[in-house]
């Protein structure tokens, strides 16, 4: 169970570069002066009644205080491996995201693309 657990905390831990990033790169894309937009609907909405950066922070504030709790409640292997595989699936979700619409869009905006 403890190569489950860490394994576990080694996602958590990419999952916040991965929301780091993301925040930062929005912020820079958002505020380019060209046609950029929010994909996630519920951020967009939020970013019209909170401002930007206010609430970047608050919803993936949010979704790591959520994903904590996982972390400190999972007790049997079994619920280790279900965290594990539900981490896997939104690292790679995320991390695919930012690849394909941030960092293309950053490569995009510095002239590389």
């Amino acid at each position: 169970m403890e190569v489950k657990r860490k394994t576990c905390y080694v996602l958590f831990a990419l999952l916040i570069l991965l929301n780091v990033y993301d925040t930062y790169s929005t912020h820079i894309l958002l505020n380019s002066g060209m046609d950029f937009y929010e994909f996630n609907p519920l951020l967009a909405f939020s970013m019209q009644v909170l401002g930007q950066t206010e609430s970047m922070v608050l919803l993936k504030g949010i979704l790591v205080l959520w994903i904590t709790t996982f972390l400190f409640r999972a007790k049997t292997s079994y619920e280790w491996n279900i965290l594990a595989a539900g981490l896997t699936l939104i690292v790679s979700y995320y991390a695919a995201g930012m690849y394909f619409l941030n960092y293309k869009a950053m490569l995009f905006l510095g002239g590389v693309l």
